[in-house]
């Protein structure tokens, strides 16, 4: 078996040749994101699309900078915040009493609801019905912390990334898969699986920065504008279909 550290340090490293190589100016924010959870960040023809990309991007431009994004594993992402190698957060990130420990969010975007992705003729109701069973779900989320803290006794499948959750469950080596609501749709539609909501996320998704960035309050400005604008809001009609 790997080890995870390594995984993290390796990623890290490869993204400081990047950051090197792409000389990040002041005028540009320096976003990094785990482009692996539809529609909210992705790839497709080789390129990061997704809600929070269009939301990082206009909250940039608001801000007269351009966005640069950088990819990595989600359980990188923090790290680099800190040792400020990128600006900001943006991956469907909670603002958990445990990370505030030692990252800044900025007020929630977006808050949604969790899910279970199962095979079809294989419902799963509710959380009780994942006692006792292996569940998959990305390392370092909020749906691997709600799983700890609401389903003691589950067997926990800790995956890289969410695409081998996805592949756990129609493979058999999983019972089900935790997710966000629009991630599960896109996922469902794209593979046949089945899902269902169980349970409502604790709080919502924000930015994330290092601590005492003075970027905080310009993204709390910026998002307040986007609001009111009606921004976020047609964000959600292009991505979320609501």
């Amino acid at each position: 078996m790997k080890n995870p550290f390594c995984k993290i340090f390796f990623a890290i490293a490869s993204f400081v040749l990047v950051c090197t190589k792409s000389g990040a100016t002041e005028d540009t924010i320096r976003f990094v994101t785990c482009a692996d959870y539809p529609p909210f960040e992705y790839f497709t023809d080789g390129e990061i699309v997704g809600f929070d990309i269009d939301l990082a991007r206009l909250v940039a431009r608001k801000l007269g900078k351009t966005a640069v994004f950088e990819n990595m594993p989600f359980s990188a992402m923090f790290a680099a915040l800190q040792n400020g190698m990128v600006d900001v957060g943006v991956s469907t990130i909670t603002a958990t009493a445990e990370r505030r420990k030692n990252i800044d969010f900025s007020s929630p975007y977006y808050t949604g609801s969790l899910v279970v992705l199962f095979r079809k003729g294989e419902p799963v109701a509710d959380k009780t019905q994942l006692s006792q069973q292996k569940v998959a779900c990305q390392l370092g989320t909020t749906m691997e912390i709600w799983l700890k803290d609401h389903v003691p006794n589950a067997e926990r499948v800790i995956m890289d990334n969410n695409n081998q959750v996805v592949q756990a469950v129609i493979s058999g080596h999983v019972r089900c898969g935790l997710m966000e609501t629009s991630q599960a749709k896109a996922f469902s539609a794209k593979t046949g699986l089945q899902w269902n909501e169980i349970a409502c996320c604790d709080a919502g998704y924000a930015f994330a920065f290092k601590k005492g960035s003075p970027l905080r309050k310009d993204f709390e400005a910026a998002l307040a504008e986007l609001q009111a604008e009606g921004e976020i809001q047609k964000l959600g009609q292009k991505w979320l279909h609501h």
